[in-house]
C-alpha cells in the first residue's frame, strides 16, 4: 500500500530489518552486473539520487498538499540543495533506455498471436515473403516505417527466422530472444526486472489485490537433473506465454473497439540454477 495513502510518513521510524536483509540480498546480483559493465558506486549513487527524488515526488505526495523540497529530503535523505537542483525546470534526467520493444519483437509477437498467421493447431505457420497473409503484410500491419525486406534480413541474420527450400519463411523460436545485441538485451533486463520488483514490492507493502508472484525452489539436484528441469520449464513456460500472448491480442483488439483501453499487463517466466549455497547471488 502506498504510504502516502495511509497518512503515515515512511521516514518515521527505522526500516524493518527483514526488508533491509531482503534488499541486501537482491542487490548482490545487481552489483555483479554493475561492476561487469563498469558502473562504479559514484555513478550508481548519482543515478539513485535522481531516482529517489523522482519517485518521492511522483508517488509520495500528501493529498491536497504541494510536494516541497523539504519533504522530498525528509523522505529520501537526499540533501535539500541537490533536491532543489534536480527538481528545477529542465533538469530532469534524460531517459536513455528505449521506450518500447523493438519492431522485430512486435512482428514476432504478431506472428505468434494473430489468427491469420497461425496454423490450425495454433503454431505459427510458415509465411510467403509477399502476397496475402505474408511476412510483408504482417510487418505492414504493425508498422509502415520500415521495409519488410530490411527487417527480414535482420531476423534471418539473428537466426530467428529461416527460409525453407520451398521459399516459405519459418519462425525458428517462439519468442524474440535477442542475442548479441546489448541495447535490446538491456531493454528487457530493465523492463522485466522493473515489473517483477513492482509486483513483489506492491505485495510486500500490502497492496490489494495481490499480484501473482510465485517461484519454485529445489536443492540437492545434480547438473543432469537441473538440465531436465530447465528443458521442461522452457517448454511448458513458452506454451503458457504463447497462449497468453494470443489471448491478450484478442482482448486488446476488443478493448480498442470499445474504447476501454489504457491499462497494461505483464507476466513473465524465469529460471536460475547455481550451487546450493549461492544465496541467489549467482556466485
Amino acid at each position: 500500500m502506498d504510504p502516502a495513502t495511509k497518512g503515515t510518513d515512511p521516514a518515521v521510524g527505522g526500516p524493518p530489518p527483514a526488508v533491509l536483509a531482503a534488499v541486501r540480498r537482491l542487490l548482490g546480483p545487481l552489483a555483479r552486473v554493475l561492476i561487469h559493465f563498469g558502473i562504479t558506486f559514484p555513478t550508481l549513487s548519482g543515478l539513485l539520487k535522481t531516482v529517489y527524488v523522482e519517485v518521492a515526488e511522483r508517488d509520495f505526495a500528501l493529498p491536497g498538499k504541494p510536494m516541497t523540497d523539504s519533504r522530498v529530503t525528509l523522505l529520501t535523505g537526499v540533501h535539500r540543495k541537490d533536491v532543489s537542483r534536480m527538481r528545477a525546470p529542465g533538469e530532469a534526467a534524460a531517459d536513455v533506455a528505449p521506450v518500447s520493444p523493438s519492431l522485430g519483437a512486435q512482428v514476432l509477437g504478431g506472428w505468434l498471436a494473430l489468427a491469420e498467421y497461425r496454423a490450425p493447431d495454433g503454431a505459427p505457420r510458415p509465411l510467403p515473403r509477399a502476397g496475402e497473409g505474408s511476412f510483408e503484410t504482417l510487418v505492414a500491419g504493425i508498422s509502415k516505417d520500415i521495409r519488410p525486406r530490411a527487417l527480414l534480413d535482420e531476423l534471418l541474420h539473428a537466426g530467428l527466422v529461416r527460409e525453407r527450400a520451398d521459399g516459405l519463411l519459418e519462425l525458428v523460436v517462439s519468442a524474440h530472444l535477442p542475442r548479441g545485441d546489448l541495447d535490446k538485451t538491456a531493454y528487457y533486463f530493465g523492463r522485466n526486472l522493473a515489473d517483477h520488483v513492482a509486483a513483489a514490492g506492491a505485495n510486500l507493502t500490502g497492496a490489494a489485490p495481490r499480484h501473482l508472484e510465485r517461484a519454485m525452489f529445489h536443492d540437492g539436484l545434480s547438473q543432469a537433473s537441473v538440465e531436465t528441469l530447465r528443458a521442461e520449464a522452457e517448454r511448458k513456460g513458452m506454451e503458457l506465454l504463447v497462449h497468453l500472448n494470443a489471448l491478450a491480442t484478442e482482448l486488446a483488439t476488443r478493448d480498442a473497439r470499445a474504447g476501454t483501453g489504457g491499462h497494461r499487463f505483464t507476466t513473465g517466466l524465469y529460471l536460475y540454477d547455481g550451487p546450493d549455497d549461492s544465496g541467489g547471488t549467482g556466485s
